[in-house]
């Protein structure tokens, strides 16, 4: 391990360089020229995958969408990527072959370091360390970051000695690490199902008590995994739509004129864990809440409101805002939120969304970095690890900035999100690397797939079972179910079951859950060797096959030979 201090006492106007790598003094073998490079991951929606030998990383410096894309990048950085420099956040490698150079930054909440960007220089064949330190008082010898660099001669040695630093979520590994023990109560392996992705923000009371009732009623992926006792209690999530404004979550009389109470009973009562999405640190200001706290919101030196993103269904003007989450106002806030959520309402499973907002720069009314507010206010979100009932609750982190939210959100998104299309056209032509996409969803997670079980008990997002209001062939449903059952620790769908109930539709869902059950037993690893195209192999050796997210030539083939 390798750390850096500070050489003197003072205020980091800008993020500060902490220290320098050559590559060539950890290996004789890896050149950054030669090298694929993985991204790592400033946030779970920013792309995280591999960037071929001489190709420049997908562009987030888009003038016509600038302000999309400073959600996703690191913030305040000195450096620009070219096809010389590629900028990767908390865990990188560079691979050659099947040999990898690991540089992983050592962050944890008790030491409250500033998260880490890598800056790659290929011509240099060098690694620079880079902080998001800005407004943090330095003082002389105060450590700054801790780097621990791995040689790896292939992808499972790559997991094992990652392992020993970070710890397993196997709890039949001696590395074992009770950071994941809050998860635990849903099985080695999560299931349920969510509104999104199907339904949207369309949804009411009835609708989502007519899928409840239809899920034991029909032959859906739930069902048919519970005759085989697979997986623990599935999870049954109602996403955005319910509230009556983003930031005011309260329910939507309306919508739901029995209130929340009654549902989770209803779920709670069919077998499964109440879930709910919430963005607790976004808010729009239409609001109630941003009328009666003005003084909450963010604001920038020139105390303009700090934009925290773009919605046409929140905010004036589609942008909504974020909170100042250095007051202490607002984290009691938070916390009485969570708290009616879970013990009030009945919720045991929290999806916490947007949370990079909690990374953006502005002028905190307690001064201090924006990470160290992000640090206590997502504290403040998780710490209820038990319900007044004394039953388990468990939290799924969503757009978080990686490096700051693994100890505290083990169960976690490690990509943009998915869609019912292979692609969102509209998107893609104007360059928004942030898009929803079944495409990009994939490259992430088979990106993030070294972290699985290790750094996150990784959340690929949705598969697809349906025919209705989805594009998706066969041949793709199934390949994102693949991909997510080899790489995923979470599997969930967001079909409406009452509907999705044709032959072709039943005999998608019996394969799909044949496959979970097959692989439930293997290790499998992934290594790119072709604009996407991927091989993928079992540790026992027993599987081995190629993935293609080639345009207009999406497969899988040889894993299925087998059985």
């Amino acid at each position: 391990m390798i750390t850096f201090t500070s050489p003197e006492d003072y205020t980091a106007k800008n993020n500060t360089i902490a220290g320098l790598f050559n590559i060539r003094d950890y290996s004789e073998t890896i050149d950054a020229k030669k090298a694929w490079i993985n991204l790592g991951g400033w946030q779970s929606w920013n792309p995280a995958f591999e960037v071929e030998p001489g190709k420049k990383q997908p562009s987030l410096k888009n003038k016509a969408i600038r302000q999309w894309n400073t959600w996703l990048t690191f913030p305040s950085s000195k450096f620009e990527y070219s096809k010389n420099i590629v900028l990767a956040q908390f865990i990188t490698y560079l691979r050659c072959e099947e040999e990898y150079l690991i540089f992983a930054s050592l962050n944890n909440l008790n030491q409250k370091l500033p998260p880490v960007q890598f800056v790659i220089n290929r011509k240099e064949n060098t690694v620079t360390v880079e902080l998001a330190d800005k407004d943090k008082e330095w003082k002389k010898g105060d450590l700054m970051a801790q780097i621990e660099v791995i040689k790896a001669s292939s992808y499972f040695d790559a997991r094992e000695k990652l392992e020993k630093i970070f710890g397993s979520s196997n709890k039949e590994s001696p590395f074992y690490s009770p950071r994941f023990e809050q998860i635990s109560f849903l099985g080695k392996n999560a299931l349920g199902w969510e509104s999104w992705y199907n339904h949207y923000e369309k949804i009411n009371e009835k609708l989502i008590t007519d899928d409840l009732m239809a899920l034991k009623d029909t032959q859906n992926l739930i069902k048919v995994l519970n005759k085989s006792d697979y997986f623990d209690k599935p999870v049954l999530q109602i996403d955005d739509g319910y509230q009556i404004a983003l930031g005011d979550w309260e329910w939507n009389k309306k919508l739901f004129p029995s209130g929340p109470e009654k549902i989770t009973q209803m779920i709670s009562d069919e077998g499964y864990i109440p879930g709910l999405w919430i963005a607790p640190f976004i808010i729009d200001l239409r609001s109630k809440l941003a009328a009666e706290h003005p003084h909450w919101l963010l604001r920038n030196k020139k105390g303009n409101l700090v934009p925290a993103g773009m919605n046409p269904r929140w905010g004036a003007n589609s942008t909504f805002y974020c909170l100042d989450l250095s007051q202490n106002e607002v984290l009691e806030h938070l916390d009485k939120l969570i708290d009616k959520a879970i013990n009030t309402w009945g919720f045991r499973y929290l999806k916490l969304d947007f949370l990079y907002a909690g990374m953006l720069e502005g002028v905190h009314k307690k001064a201090c970095p924006s990470y160290q507010a992000f640090n206590n206010a997502i504290q403040v979100l998780t710490k209820r690890v038990l319900n007044n009932k004394g039953e388990n609750v468990a939290y799924l982190g969503c757009g978080n900035p990686m490096e700051l939210s693994y100890n505290n959100l083990p169960l976690s998104r490690i990509g943009c999100d998915t869609l019912q299309h292979w692609e969102s056209k509209l998107m893609k032509f104007i360059g928004w690397n942030g898009r929803t996409s079944a495409y990009l969803n994939l490259k992430d997670t088979l990106g993030r797939a070294l972290w699985n079980k290790i750094i996150f008990a990784n959340d690929p997002d949705v598969i697809f079972i349906r025919k209705e209001n989805c594009t998706l062939t066969y041949a793709e449903k199934l390949l994102i179910a693949t991909v997510n059952i080899l790489f995923g620790s979470q599997i969930m769908y967001a079909d409406d079951p009452a509907t999705c109930n044709s032959k072709e539709e039943i005999e998608l869902t019996e394969k799909v859950a044949k496959l979970i059950k097959i692989f439930d037993k293997e290790e499998f690893a992934v290594c790119q060797t072709g604009k996407d195209i991927y091989k993928v192999w079992s540790k026992s050796g027993k599987y081995r096959g190629e993935i293609s997210l080639a345009k207009n030539n999406h497969y899988v083939r040889g894993l299925y030979e087998n059985f």
